[in-house]
């Protein structure tokens, strides 16, 4: 009961910071904007809306999101990606590695290597920050 109660301050705390964020509108972004959608994982308990891109970073992305992703995962665990925009074998990598920890596991949704709404969502909600763009 208290890792609910935790989850969702944390969860809550971070919508709080989201509704702070610009979201560019979908049709008329460019790959130099990164588009966000929000998006209630219902793997996580409460009624929090995530601020996700609205659609999937998986290997091969080289668009505005993925920077903000690597930039994401070396403020959690130190400076271990290059911030390039390049959702390479090492973005990958730690994509897979963070899905499949216990911190994450039970919400990302599985360990595929792909940084999709409930990875991303389940992330934000477990470090409580987000910085997109």
């Amino acid at each position: 009961m208290n890792r609910a109660r935790l989850i969702a301050a944390s969860c809550t705390a971070f919508a709080l910071a989201a509704a702070s964020v610009i979201v560019a509108a979908p049709a008329e972004a460019s790959s130099t904007v990164c588009r966000l959608k929000s998006y209630d994982n219902p793997l996580i308990p409460g009624t929090e809306k995530f601020l996700v891109p609205d659609y999937d970073l998986s290997y091969g992305s080289t668009d505005a999101c993925v920077p903000s992703w690597q930039r994401q995962i070396n403020h959690r665990y130190g400076a271990v990606l290059t911030v390039d925009g390049i959702f390479g074998q090492n973005t990958r990598a730690w994509t897979r590695l963070i899905q499949g920890t216990s911190e994450y596991s039970w919400c990302a949704g599985g360990t595929d290597g792909i940084a999709g709404p409930k990875t991303i969502s389940c992330f934000e909600c477990e470090n409580g920050y987000t910085s997109w763009g």
